[in-house]
């Protein structure tokens, strides 16, 4: 059997993960550069898909028909239409509470008689049209119209039923706290449309509303770009990320320590 030794077996050396300063502030730097110059050209792209994007041509004007019916869910707003019709000899609407040109506005709406053969269901119907504008302190009385029309406008969309407001009552006009086809509903001769017209031109006396919002397309390369310019930056942040997990640490010995 041979001797034991006596000399002690030197224990095992302990080791340690040491952050790599040097490397870690690189990687850290090439990071913020790339997601940096990734979001600068991204937001450039974006920027530029909004200012070479171009009007997009209005549908042709088309029969009100063609475009909603009275009594029915109001559709086709910002359309352009025609009507042929007869002022109805009815109270007009006064909205109050708006705002135009930075002033107090009341916006006039007049009562269309839409005959028959226009309406697409082969009965008559109402329909508010949107006239023009005045100053709220400028408002004493309401325009003399009457008989056949043509009317040419676009369609706007009504509003939700608010409280009648308080102002001086007009001859021939009830005052509306909103755009609201319900409440003038109580007033006219039903069917009344859901929608309202704008009209392009205004009521005597009367000043026009603004043209509709001109509708652009985007140019759509320039927005493609920009997306992926932006993938490319979280693409280099992850990137950056998982190569600092996984190589920010050096392996050394206590003793080295």
């Amino acid at each position: 059997m041979p001797p034991e030794s006596d000399v002690p077996e030197a224990p095992p050396v302990a080791s340690v993960r040491r952050l790599r300063w040097g490397a870690l502030a690189g990687a850290t730097t090439v990071a913020i550069l790339s997601v940096a110059i990734c979001g600068f050209l991204g937001t450039w792209q974006w920027q530029r898909a909004h200012q070479q994007a171009h009007a997009v041509d209005p549908d042709p004007r088309a029969a009100l028909a063609a475009v909603m019916r009275p009594g029915e869910a109001g559709r086709g707003e910002g359309r352009l239409i025609e009507v042929d019709g007869t002022w109805a000899n009815v109270d007009v609407g006064l909205v109050a509470g708006k705002e135009l040109e930075g002033v107090p506005a009341v916006l006039l709406v007049l009562p269309l008689t839409v005959p028959a053969d226009a309406t697409g269901t082969g009965a008559e119907g109402t329909l508010g049209v949107i006239a023009g504008w005045l100053p709220a302190d400028e408002v004493a009385s309401t325009p003399a119209v009457g008989g056949s029309t043509h009317v040419t406008g676009y369609v706007r969309g009504g509003e939700g039923l608010t409280p009648t407001p308080n102002d001086p009552p007009v001859a021939g006009a009830v005052w509306l706290g909103s755009m609201s086809t319900a409440s003038l509903a109580q007033h006219w001769t039903a069917p009344v449309y859901s929608y309202l017209v704008v009209a392009d031109s205004p009521a005597p006396g009367w000043r026009a509303l603004p043209p509709p919002v001109e509708q652009k397309r985007l140019d759509l390369r320039s927005l493609t770009y920009s997306v992926e310019w932006w993938l490319f930056g979280i693409f280099a942040a992850v990137i950056s990320v998982r190569w600092m997990r996984d190589n920010g640490r050096e392996q050394t010995s206590e003793e080295d320590v």
